[in-house]
């Protein structure tokens, strides 16, 4: 018993449609209730009718008319009575085979609904062009375009990091880190990667900022430091030499470099700069094969990952990002949500105005989702069996009766008027054609 009570308390009950109010149901009991009495009525109506002829007259002529149609009204009533009450329950309580159809197979109904919304709806080919045809893009552009709706967007996505960072835990990071990362890269094979980065460093130039940050530096730092110079001159020149000619041989010096390291940052193609790419194109083959270099970086790299410094970097880098996504979202004025809502600006610009850039953009969306419609489509439409399923058999069929119910009175009604009809169509013949 207590099982079962569990059973009936946990399934789910049966949502009020979006928009519908109690008001709205209470309408829609009054009108059901209001078409069963009119449908029940015209099946009493012709059931009295058909008593009063049967006590009263002689069921010639005329009344012979009225009792066959009232005869026949009555049959179409009960007729079409059963089998709109077998939808929903067993007529008069009497469980009669095949009825209560929808409370005895609405799982069945469910699985039918499913694949036929599956099969119909959720394929490409409907789904696609639908979307094609939404101008989804201009549509999202136009309400980008709009400032409160920017400030929305910047708003929630700030929400969203706010969330996430609250909810991400320094200790898993470090755990992360120190068991997962660091071991899946000492166990990885790194030279390999290593020089395939390189290449690609090298092919691109991206390494020649970094040799102009460290020429541009050290052309400084030598020109601000002249007295380094001359205390290697100094401490590598015999102790008879004299003074004035070590300070004019560390002046010369200092020129020739300054000059040198001049030469190497003002021209993109000195011999020095094509002499490093060569060696790091060299160093990138070596790590990339199997050689005695490449084993070296291995252990070199393996070393350095086991350092507990690693992991503390790790640490220090991930407080130090969080802080600044924290004081970036929490700076409403601040450079990073100012260039955020003119990237907003101008992209929704661009899917406005820029016809192509929407047409490429509708159609990886039409894809996209016709894809994805064909791949998961049966677990989409799995949503309307599950939910069927998941209700209780007795309220599901209470709740689709309020919906259908009132129409489904004009076919009893429907049955009544037409079974009168066709009885007097009968009758008529029989009066008309003697001998049938």
């Amino acid at each position: 018993m207590d099982a079962e009570h569990m059973n009936k308390n946990s399934t789910p009950a049966l949502a009020t449609p979006p928009g519908e109010t109690p008001e709205d149901e209470q309408a829609r009991r009054a009108a059901l209730s209001r078409m069963r009495a009119v449908a029940t009525g015209l099946l009493i109506l012709a059931a009295i009718i058909f008593i009063t002829v049967h006590l009263f007259t002689d069921q010639t002529g005329v009344w012979g008319f009225v009792s066959t149609a009232s005869e026949a009204a009555m049959i179409g009533g009960l007729a079409d009575w059963f089998a709109v009450t077998a939808l929903f329950r067993h007529p008069l309580g009497v469980p009669i085979p095949h009825t209560a159809i929808i409370p005895r197979k609405k799982d069945v109904l469910g699985e039918s609904m499913s694949t036929f919304v599956a099969m119909n709806f959720l394929r490409a080919e409907t789904v696609a062009p639908k979307i094609r045809s939404a101008q989804v893009t201009k549509r999202v552009g136009a309400w980008l375009s709009v400032k409160r709706n920017q400030d929305i967007v910047v708003e929630r996505a700030g929400q969203g990091i706010n969330y996430v960072l609250a909810r991400v835990d320094d200790s898993a990071i470090e755990s992360l880190t120190r068991n997962v990362l660091v071991p899946k890269l000492i166990a990885t094979h790194k030279s390999p990667v290593v020089g395939r980065l390189l290449t690609e460093i090298v092919r691109d130039g991206a390494h020649h900022r970094l040799v102009d940050l460290v020429v541009y530096e050290a052309y400084a730092w030598l020109e601000r430091n002249p007295q380094v110079i001359e205390q290697i001159v100094g401490d590598r020149s015999p102790e008879w030499m004299p003074k004035f000619v070590n300070r004019t041989v560390a002046s010369r010096l200092q020129t020739e470099v300054l000059g040198w390291v001049a030469d190497v940052r003002d021209d993109r193609y000195h011999q020095a700069r094509q002499a490093l790419d060569r060696w790091l194109l060299e160093l990138s083959r070596d790590l990339s094969e199997d050689t005695s270099i490449a084993q070296r970086a291995e252990v070199v790299f393996d070393d350095l990952l086991a350092q507990d410094g690693v992991v503390e970097s790790v640490l220090d880098i991930w407080t130090s990002l969080k802080r600044l996504l924290y004081a970036a979202v929490e700076d409403s004025d601040g450079e990073v949500k100012i260039r955020v809502r003119q990237l907003l600006a101008e992209t929704a610009d661009r899917m406005q105005n820029d016809t192509e850039f929407a047409t490429m953009l509708d159609q990886k969306l039409a894809t996209t989702a016709g894809d994805l419609t064909e791949s998961f489509g049966p677990e989409f439409a799995s949503v309307i069996s599950d939910t069927i399923a998941s209700w209780d058999a007795k309220d599901a069929a209470n709740k689709i009766e309020l919906y259908v119910g009132k129409d489904l009175q004009y076919i009893r009604i429907n049955g009544t008027v037409v079974g009168a009809l066709v009885g007097l169509l009968i009758h008529a013949i029989t009066v008309l054609v003697p001998g049938l």
